[in-house]
């Protein structure tokens, strides 16, 4: 796949939001078990989902932080995909994060000090970050840090909008806030970024006043949601759990998985010894290090309710034929070398874009990738899985060719083009393949089971963007072949697609699985 959303929402349906229809629900329903309305609930969501999406290192931080890097810090691609793996690789474990705030409550709360200390923090450090522009190891530490609290801070979000949706009977006008706050926040991004980016780096000249300006404007929405929260969400202290005798699961750890361990540790070390590929192999180990974890959660001895299910969980998920062959898929096609932060670099060095322009070309794949969800929508119930799936990846991956006419000379309606026809069917094929990692996700277990499968879906765009640029930056093809080599792998991996289980491909949306 050419380019795909870093941290999209896949979720939530066409429902309305008016106040209109909510306010009988509102009056009729009791309060949720924190002790708060729909409406506060509506408020918390709708600004948790804006600020934990916006003040992203690929959102509106992508274009200043991506043209500090390259311009003011003058880093090769392979290094700036790296800073951005290592900076946001906390997101892969956000199944974690939902397990801790679940499993153990804070200061007596199990969202509002999650929420408030996640987001506080999270502004805390974007404050940092602006004080530090030109010392690499300062921002790369600061950036993990703050995206560990955004993940903690989006991680309770989360969890108050499933509490809303099962306290009122309004999952799915709910979800549709968040979708649609998001949506916005992902057009809005990157013009804002690609405007701020530009004042940063006027007449190739850098001028920190705008690095400070965009980490403030970051720093202050996350800011502002910890007040909010303090303010809005009265929950009620949770009781020290009683110890009790919980049965555990009987455990039993795929063979399969551990020689996938082992064999993916070797390759780690192998590349990270290479001098030439060793950001490689750190991301090898870092995948490696992700399912360690899970297998650890799976044995550690423990008296906690919400643990033993969630091992309970994982085991049956370790178990699912069908959800590997899912996380398999998944993980081919996303990891595919890919070209989005080399596609920057070619803006500006070949292309000669200003920033500006090139957050507005960002903005209108944004725009089409909301027109293609509600194409999504429509078209789900009338065409199987299989159908769906072939043709989002197939043309998604025959538009990427396009990309071969990406050089200077171009007209400048051809460039929009091609980034509006990419904007479409990359989200068409993401929504393919998330429609096919929540058929495959075992019931019983579809939260963790979806949050693991969504955490090999973002390692393998980070490392799919990380082989990309070195590919690119050791010069072992050039730019057209790089889109070439993408497309192509992209469709050979649809040879994939008969071997899923044909109870899963064969249905439309809403058939019985029967």
């Amino acid at each position: 796949m050419a380019k795909s959303p870093s941290n999209a929402s896949a979720d939530g349906t066409d429902q309305n939001l008016e106040s209109d229809a909510l306010a009988p629900l509102i009056e009729e329903a009791p309060r949720a078990a924190s002790g708060i309305s729909l409406w506060q609930y509506i408020i918390l969501v709708g600004a948790g989902a804006f600020a934990t999406t916006l003040a992203q290192q690929r959102v509106l931080g992508n274009y200043p932080t991506t043209f500090l890097l390259k311009d003011h810090l003058h880093l090769k691609r392979e290094d700036v995909s790296f800073f951005f793996f290592v900076a946001t690789f906390a997101w892969n474990l956000k199944p974690f994060a939902g397990i801790l705030t679940d499993a153990f409550p804070l200061f007596g709360t199990r969202r509002k000090s999650y929420m408030v200390l996640g987001a506080g923090l999270a502004g805390i450090l974007w404050l940092v970050m602006a004080q530090f522009p030109s010392a690499y190891s300062l921002l790369l530490l600061a950036s993990v840090g703050m995206n560990i609290a955004t993940v903690f801070a989006s991680t309770v979000m989360g969890g108050l909008m499933v509490e809303a949706g099962q306290a009122f009977g309004a999952s799915g006008r709910i979800s549709s806030l968040r979708q649609a706050v998001q949506s916005v926040s992902q057009i809005v991004g990157p013009s804002l970024g690609g405007l701020l980016a530009a004042k940063m780096m006027f007449n190739h000249e850098f001028h920190p006043t705008w690095w400070t300006v965009t980490m403030v404007i970051c720093a202050g929405s996350v800011l502002a949601l910890a007040v909010l929260t303090m303010v809005v969400l009265r929950e009620k202290p949770v009781p020290r759990p009683a110890i009790e005798v919980v049965e555990r699961p009987e455990v039993r750890i795929p063979p399969l998985m551990i020689a996938g361990l082992l064999a993916g540790g070797v390759t780690a070390t192998a590349l990270y010894m290479a001098k030439d590929y060793w950001k490689i192999g750190v991301s090898l180990y870092a995948l490696v290090g992700m399912f360690f974890l899970i297998i650890v959660l799976m044995l550690i001895p423990t008296r906690n309710a919400t643990v033993v299910k969630a091992q309970g969980q994982l085991n049956q998920i370790l178990e699912s034929r069908t959800l590997w062959m899912a996380v398999f898929m998944l993980f081919l096609v996303y990891t595919v070398p890919g070209f989005n932060t080399a596609l920057t670099f070619r803006q500006e060095d070949v292309m000669k874009f200003g920033q500006g322009f090139i957050g507005n070309l960002g903005s209108v794949e944004g725009i089409l990738g909301v027109i293609a969800a509600g194409f999504y929508f429509a078209f789900c119930k009338r065409l199987n899985l299989r159908t769906l799936l072939i043709g989002g990846v197939g043309i998604n991956a025959l538009t990427t060719l396009l990309y071969l006419l990406y050089h200077p000379g171009t007209p400048t309606w051809t460039i929009v083009g091609i980034h509006a026809t990419g904007g479409f069917w990359v989200v068409i094929s993401e929504l393919s393949l998330m429609d096919l990692a929540v058929r495959s996700t075992p019931a019983g277990c579809e939260a963790l089971g979806f949050a693991l499968m969504m955490s090999v879906r973002n390692f393998g765009i980070a490392l799919s963007d990380l082989l990309g640029s070195k590919m690119l930056d050791a010069h072992l093809v050039q730019f057209e072949t790089m889109v070439v080599i993408n497309a192509a792998t992209t469709l050979v991996i649809l040879f994939f697609v008969p071997f899923l289980p044909r109870i899963v491909m064969s249905r439309r949306e809403g058939e019985s699985h029967k």
